[in-house]
């Protein structure tokens, strides 16, 4: 896959702004944000989160081909510039909104210059779908700017910098910090984007809208951080989940990860294959445009009349004769060209002319250096290439092209060629082999190897050849063999095969890649983390403080007991659940509180609630709650079996008996007790008026047991 350190850094980047925007979404909106502008907020960066993402797959695959490439390419750019708009567009509708929330009246024509330039972008990308007048991709797609993209950028500039007028309008509404962030979010970007004008290659608006939201968000934090109970009050009924939030986002970040990874390792193949058969192709023609010249050169010498008046004698004195000629033209054809080894062999005398003359007379039934001759007369090819000893120049190797020499009949003259000094072969192969990481052998049907950059292989070493079957001469046949991509092409002009071997296929390591993304993600979670750590104590103290405020609303101050409206909540629950049968109730009353309160004063009237609260909470306890549910009057709503009960009202005459206190010497409480599974078919209030009308009777008993006047106690 190709892919530059410069934009695997920049798809890092936007990667880890995308992720900051997601975790932004999900703070607020677990926050559960009532008022216009934080759901335009939650919007805002919801796009960014797009707009990022779009930017983090438009670096990751351009420049690279294939259908699947290109379409990535091409969709994740056109994202980028939708969102962008849709972000501008946002923007200024986020400011309106603070305003608005404020008690502002803010003018709508801020709203309306975005709507239209916003339409006019819209227009401009549509139509570059069609025309490429905005930006284009070249045929290694790669993006490119056109002329409308000034256009475009102009205009984001002025929906933008619209948002930004605004706020400067109406700035006393807004606080010194939230308008400085407001502001940020405006000009960051516009000052990046005024650098982009001139700066090619890192999307430096983007990264300005990143910093940006950053601020915005910190802004955010600080205000929610510090907004009152009675605000926080409000999120407890309907706000989000944090642990099931930071799971989810969790799972799907690793679920992103473990796709994106996928995604890069089976395009990382795919284009290792691609660049695999690239670069085979590339040797393919640079082997082949090195053997176009000595073929030149022996079709040249093959045609050449002169040599063919110079072969047509049919004896050695006749060979002899135009010995020096044959030489010297000869020469003069290798200087032109280059080459030192040019031959010409006759058919009839079977004299072997080089630079040097008369160099031998074949004999190809007993010499095994002029077998080739032989072999190529019975080819029937107009030419061969082989690979021999070169015998007039101190017995190198080199490949020789030999090529026919025919009269006008199509009868056979004899043999001409050229041939290349194995060494230069051998280097330019090595060439090849440091170039590209590859190793290259030019081999013959057997396998045996004609051309390696190590010499000591040429003729000796052997390919597996097993496959040839299947490979032709149209196209590279291409397999995997232990990592390594072996690909093979027949060449029909020499009769050998080109054997291509790639040990590293894979050209950029997919680590590479992923690695800033793993880490981009552990960031990621961390400052989700951080976040959600955040919202966790925010919830909590707001619980805590709101548990606390609901417990002092449902407390006696003086008692310490629940009181009425305890009683009441109580009362709801045990209706709503259905479980009047496992209690039981006690409604209790005051002996004796006006007499204390006439006669002693209201301390001494405190100090006999207050005692009467202590032996009910001691007498009670465990069983269930107490009630002050007037001035002397008392409710328990227990829970046991009726033996529990009844020991408990026991206990609770008995700390009556011996209580105490500083003004008050005498405790006595009227009860009236009714277990509610003895009378099934009553309701509540049914129960409690039984339970009450006991509670009269007992007191009626202790006014008679005791003789007092109740209406002086």
């Amino acid at each position: 896959m190709n892919i530059t350190n410069l934009e695997v850094t920049q798809a890092a980047i936007d990667m880890f702004f995308c992720l900051v925007c997601i975790i932004m979404v999900v703070s607020i909106r677990a926050n559960n944000p009532k008022q216009k502008s934080m759901k335009s907020f939650v919007h805002l960066f919801l796009i960014a989160a797009f707009l990022f993402l779009g930017e983090t797959l438009a670096y990751i695959f351009r420049g690279n081909l294939g259908v699947f490439n290109v379409t990535i390419t091409r969709a994740s750019n056109l994202v980028v510039f939708a969102m962008n708009v849709a972000m501008a567009n946002t923007y200024v509708r986020y400011v309106q909104a603070v305003f608005t929330d404020r008690g502002a009246e803010v003018s709508d024509k801020y709203i309306k210059v975005g709507n239209v330039f916003s339409l006019i972008n819209i227009l401009i990308i549509a139509v570059n779908l069609v025309y490429p007048w905005m930006y284009y991709f070249d045929e290694a797609n790669y993006y490119h700017r056109n002329n409308m993209w000034y256009v475009y950028t102009i205009l984001s500039l002025v929906i933008i910098f619209s948002g930004a007028s605004m706020a400067i309008r109406y700035r006393k509404n807004l606080e010194i910090r939230s308008f400085v962030s407001v502001m940020l979010f405006s000009f960051i970007p516009i000052i990046a984007t005024i650098v982009q004008l001139f700066v090619y290659g890192l999307s430096i608006t983007n990264l300005g809208l990143g910093i940006g939201s950053f601020i915005m968000f910190a802004a955010y934090i600080y205000d929610w951080s510090h907004d009152s109970v009675e605000q926080m009050e409000k999120i407890k009924n309907n706000r989000f989940d944090v642990v099931v939030l930071f799971v989810i986002m969790l799972l799907s970040m690793s679920v992103s990860i473990i796709a994106c990874g996928n995604v890069i390792q089976r395009v990382t193949r795919d284009n290792s294959k691609m660049q695999s058969e690239t670069i085979a192709q590339m040797v393919d023609a640079e082997i082949e445009n090195e053997f176009i010249k000595p073929v030149t050169v022996s079709q040249t010498i093959s045609q050449d009349l002169t040599i063919r008046s110079y072969i047509a004698g049919s004896t050695k004195e006749e060979a002899e004769a135009v010995k020096d000629e044959m030489t010297a033209h000869l020469v003069s054809i290798g200087n032109e060209f280059g080459y030192q080894m040019v031959f010409v062999a006759s058919e009839k005398t079977r004299a072997y002319y080089t630079y040097n003359g008369i160099s031998k007379y074949l004999d190809v039934e007993n010499d095994s250096h002029d077998i080739w001759y032989k072999d190529f007369l019975d080819s029937g090819k107009k030419y061969v290439i082989n690979v021999d000893t070169d015998e007039n120049n101190n017995w190198d190797l080199a490949v020789f092209v030999n090529y026919g020499i025919f009269d006008d009949s199509g009868n056979v003259l004899g043999a001409c060629g050229a041939g290349v000094n194995m060494n230069d072969l051998m280097n330019l192969i090595a060439k090849y082999e440091d170039r590209y990481g590859i190793k290259i052998d030019l081999v013959n049907h057997d396998g045996l190897i004609q051309i390696d950059s190590d010499g000591s292989a040429i003729e000796v070493g052997y390919l597996d050849n097993s496959y040839f079957d299947k490979v032709t001469g149209t196209d590279f046949y291409y397999q995997t063999i232990n990592g390594s991509c072996y690909m093979t092409k027949y060449i029909d002009e020499f009769d050998w095969y080109l054997v291509v071997r790639d040990d590293n296929p894979v050209k950029i390591d997919a680590n590479r890649i992923l690695l800033p993304i793993i880490l981009i993600f552990i960031a990621g979670v961390v400052i989700m983390a951080i976040t959600f750590a955040i919202v966790s104590i925010r919830q909590r103290k707001t619980e805590e403080a709101y548990n606390n405020r609901y417990e002092v609303s449902i407390k006696d101050e003086l008692t310490g007991l629940y009181n009425r409206r305890g009683f009441e909540v109580d009362c709801d629950e045990i209706n709503r659940t259905d479980t009047l049968g496992e209690y039981s109730i006690i409604m209790m009353d005051l002996n004796g509180l006006k007499s204390a309160n006439d006669n002693i004063g209201h301390e001494a009237g405190d100090e006999l609630i207050i005692g009467a609260a202590k032996c009910m909470s001691n007498a009670f306890a465990g069983l269930g709650n107490v009630y002050r549910v007037g001035g002397d009057e008392f409710v328990a709503l227990l829970k046991g079996k009726k033996a529990s009960i009844e020991a408990s009202v026991t206990t609770l005459d008995y700390l009556t008996s011996k209580f105490k206190g500083k003004l008050i010497s005498e405790l006595s409480v009227s009860k009236g007790v009714v277990v509610c599974s003895e009378y099934p078919d009553l309701s509540f209030e049914e129960l409690k008026a039984m339970a009450d009308k006991l509670m009269y009777a007992d007191k009626d008993e202790y006014y008679r047991r005791t003789g007092k006047n109740r209406r002086r106690v």
